[in-house]
């Protein structure tokens, strides 16, 4: 489902003008972006939890040539789904 599609289907079980809820959608994907960069997790009711998790850096060697290289530290976002959705996605299979 594209975003478009996505937006017009929320706003029409919502029965809000389509401008609204995109922008309603925008305010959440701010909130969601600015826990991420803080490193702190986003709980969302029914849905699930997205948090940032940071990974140290790690050396590795490439095994094509034997050398060791250092990886720089990396930021991941991890969503972890809630017990609710997770039941309803497994009712489905």
């Amino acid at each position: 489902m594209d975003s478009k599609t996505f937006t017009q289907r929320l706003a029409q079980r919502l029965g809000d003008d389509p401008r609204r809820t995109s922008a309603m959608i925008d305010t959440l994907a701010g909130i969601i972006r600015n826990g991420a960069t803080s490193l702190t997790s986003v709980a969302v009711p029914s849905f699930g939890t997205i948090a940032a998790v940071k990974h140290d850096e790690t050396v590795t060697t490439d095994l094509s040539t034997g050398r060791r290289m250092l990886l720089p530290p990396q930021i991941t976002v991890e969503f972890t789904p809630a017990a609710m959705l997770r039941k309803k996605l497994s009712s489905h299979e």
